[in-house]
């Protein structure tokens, strides 16, 4: 029986693994939101940035644009060491274990990723401030002031809340002394990735995406192309 499993299990992962790729890309090539243009700072227009470190995206965003001010919901005082708040704030969400004891790939665990992909545990937000979002590999959109007011409130409806209808922080150390985590929706799975989250929050903006992105990868077939980080 355990050698006819095997021999099973032999045919079906990788036959699944493939599948699932060739759906990535099949659904990575259809353009959402064709009808797209970027707006120039003469008309108002911000500039977001969608960086990646080559497989996680995050979403970046001025800390103080168009009358929102991102500070007042995560103030510098719940960062580990952060005496005001800087230009820029990044939003990534993704797997609360995964996110929290994954701090680089060499503390990687299998098991951690196993959960995460069954979509067993909570989500969780990474909110950092950045200095200068070119400090990273970084693709530049520029964007209106209701484009802007519709990424906001699609990132904003991805944190759980408390009594008092703040986010909730995570009792944990960030990555950095300028960083913090907080409970997120929804949970993580092999259909609702942590790229795949940008995606959706891009395209609820009527910011081009494509169909679907599990891969950050696809997700950057269809924005500008990255520029390298100022070294």
């Amino acid at each position: 029986m355990s050698r006819r499993l095997a021999a099973w299990s032999a045919a079906v992962v990788p036959g699944a693994a493939l599948a699932y790729l060739l759906l990535a890309g099949m659904f990575g090539l259809f353009n959402v939101n064709r009808g797209y243009r970027a707006n120039t700072l003469a008309e108002g227009g911000v500039a977001i940035y969608v960086r990646t470190n080559g497989v996680h995206a995050d979403i970046v965003l001025p800390t103080r644009a168009h009358e929102h001010d991102w500070s007042i919901a995560f103030p510098p005082a719940q960062m580990r060491s952060l005496a005001q708040p800087v230009g820029w704030i990044a939003f990534g969400w993704g797997d609360r274990a995964f996110m929290l004891e994954t701090p680089t790939w060499r503390d990687f665990r299998l098991g951690t990723a196993l959960k995460a992909l069954a979509g067993l545990g909570p989500g969780a937000m990474h909110v950092e401030y950045v200095a200068r979002p070119h400090d990273f590999d970084v693709s530049e959109l520029l964007i209106g002031q209701e484009q802007h007011a519709r990424l906001v409130k699609a990132i904003e409806k991805s944190f759980r809340r408390g009594g008092d209808g703040d986010p909730i922080r995570i009792d944990a150390p960030g990555y950095f002394d300028t960083d913090a985590f907080y409970e997120a929706v929804p949970t993580f799975s092999l259909r609702f990735t942590c790229n795949e989250w940008v995606r959706g929050v891009l395209s609820d903006s009527g910011l081009p995406t494509p169909a679907w992105a599990p891969f950050e990868q696809t997700l950057f077939w269809h924005l500008p192309k990255p520029a390298r980080r100022e070294r």
